[in-house]
């Protein structure tokens, strides 16, 4: 574990402490002083052991946390604002830690993908848009006119063969499904990737 990925957890117990010390009462400053003890147990177990049963307990200990530092603040038994602050910092560690789990997935996911040998699929099942069989002088035409989006889509479609359109989406969440649908509609009409629709999904691949 490198010392960039455990800044945000110190930062985040940092702030829980203050929040801690901030609560008079006793029967809350205890609560949730155990509260934190448990995420700690739960942080380092989970760094010791990458399970997903210990990752899951993990993300239970944290949102245990947050529910009980909404509580403290709601009763208001400790400082306001540093319960706030303290909530707003579990929250975003909550959030970075999920989404970096997911990431994660993805990757692995695309890996394995594109290391597993394509299967063959019957070809009664392949439909191929008319649009695809273009004059390869016409292709490399449209090539140039490709703005950044539809660059990025295909390299993305070419790099990862047979992507549904929820996948593209997701590899590219800043930008709209909108966006997304049309720039695969017009790579499509122009040629550069194929369409093939198979048991209700839709996938494309480039030419």
């Amino acid at each position: 574990m490198t010392i960039e990925r455990l800044k945000p957890f110190v930062r985040t117990m940092t702030s829980l402490f203050q929040a801690q010390q901030s609560v008079a009462d006793l029967f809350f400053k205890n609560r949730l002083n155990k509260e934190i003890e448990t995420v700690l147990e739960k942080y380092i177990k989970f760094q010791a052991r990458l399970s997903e049963e210990v990752k899951l307990e993990f993300v239970k200990s944290l949102k245990d946390l947050e529910k009980v530092l909404q509580e403290i603040a709601y009763l208001e038994k400790g400082d306001a604002i540093q319960l706030a602050l303290s909530h707003e910092q579990v929250l975003q560690y909550l959030h970075n830690f999920l989404r970096e789990i997911r990431n994660k997935k993805q990757e692995s996911a695309e890996t394995e993908v594109a290391i597993k040998p394509i299967e063959s699929v019957p070809r009664q099942q392949v439909i191929i848009q008319p649009s695809a069989a273009r004059p390869v002088q016409k292709l490399h035409k449209i090539r140039k006119n490709l703005n950044e989006t539809q660059e990025k889509i295909l390299e993305f479609v070419r790099r990862v063969p047979d992507r549904r359109t929820k996948d593209v989406i997701n590899q590219f969440s800043a930008l709209s499904q909108r966006t997304i649908k049309r720039g695969l509609k017009e790579l499509n009409k122009e040629g550069r990737i194929i369409k093939r629709i198979e048991s209700g999904a839709v996938y494309y691949s480039a030419v």
